[in-house]
């Protein structure tokens, strides 16, 4: 019998992507979503409804589904949804974040603490993204304690849209025999290939694996990280080093956002997005590729976009070049 998966999104990057791979799978799958961010993949069925609006799911009344997915980190939709959907779906699969965690414990485990939630009825922001998520999990596991929570921490691969991971390799392509300015100490990475994370939602989803789950990346040092993008973008100009006291004195950011360099954590600057356990990840069948597969593809999509383009992350090549100027 053919499965049915309803995906609450499916327009834009991870919710394109559960649709892609689900109709990959030869399953029944509708969208349901406004159809702004992008167009759902050709065999998945778009169900155009905006969530902020009253009647948002009449369209699937009567319907029912083997799976849902929900990617909002709005509570006020997630509730909504769980009230006219949750009687018609056999397995619930909410997409949160390790953001919730409070990093008092580390690694963090599925069971360290979390933020407060933000109300249930706030109109959550940016500001308060984990705070919402946490509510959002919340309001799920209230009224579906047989519900997966997956909590993947930083997601890469082609059509990422934040600039953070395909930062590395493209600007070390950009730079083939020039100087690369890179932190001289950063954090572990943890970053997981967006197809990996969406093969094991799908797989989790139909083993009905309940409960949290950290969906994280292998975690790798932050120079092997940086040595396998040049590597695979065959940069073969020097690695210039520099400290954090350095780079904070010339207003360089880390994590993400304009004049940073992506990914990169200093020790003790907040909690490492790489400090996550992914035991149970793995235990209920998540599996990772190889970092350089990931790389070479990212390479190859930003290579399309253009490598001198101006990004979300990271540093222009000029603002780069200017403060390899300044290293003593």
């Amino acid at each position: 019998m053919t499965r049915s998966v309803l995906i609450l999104g499916g327009t834009a990057w991870l919710g394109s992507e559960v649709a892609r791979q689900a109709v990959a799978r030869g399953w029944d799958v509708t969208c349901l979503a406004r159809g702004r961010s992008g167009i759902v993949p050709s065999g998945a069925t778009l169900v155009e409804a905006d969530r902020a609006h009253a009647g948002a799911y009449d369209a699937l009344a009567g319907r029912r589904f083997d799976a849902a997915v929900e990617v909002s980190w709005q509570p006020r939709f997630v509730q909504e949804a769980l009230v006219a959907l949750s009687d018609a779906v056999d397995h619930w699969t909410y997409v949160s974040s390790v953001s919730v965690y409070s990093a008092d414990r580390q690694p963090n485990t599925e069971a360290s603490p979390r933020m407060e939630a933000v109300h249930h009825e706030v109109d959550a922001t940016e500001q308060h993204y984990a705070q919402a998520k946490v509510a959002c999990e919340d309001l799920t596991t209230a009224a579906r304690d047989d519900a997966l929570i997956a909590r993947p921490g930083l997601v890469a691969g082609p059509g990422d849209p934040t600039d953070r991971f395909g930062y590395w390799p493209a600007r070390a392509a950009l730079a083939g025999d020039g100087p690369l300015l890179v932190p001289s100490a950063g954090a572990p990475t943890q970053a997981i290939d967006m197809r990996d994370l969406v093969a094991w939602i799908l797989d989790a989803g139909q083993a009905d694996v309940t409960g949290p789950v950290n969906a994280v990346g292998e975690q790798v040092p932050f120079a092997q990280m940086i040595e396998t993008a040049r590597t695979v973008a065959g940069h073969s100009g020097d690695e210039r080093g520099a400290t954090t006291p350095w780079l904070a004195m010339r207003r360089v950011g880390s994590w993400a956002g304009p004049m940073s360099l992506p990914m990169w954590v200093p020790a003790g600057a907040f909690p490492p997005i790489g400090a996550h356990a992914s035991d149970r990840y793995l235990a209920t069948g998540g599996s990772w590729r190889p970092l350089e597969e990931t790389m070479r593809d990212v390479l190859a999509w930003e290579r399309g976009l253009g490598l001198d383009r101006p990004r979300k992350a990271g540093l222009s090549r000029a603002d780069e070049l200017d403060l390899i100027d300044q290293l003593p």
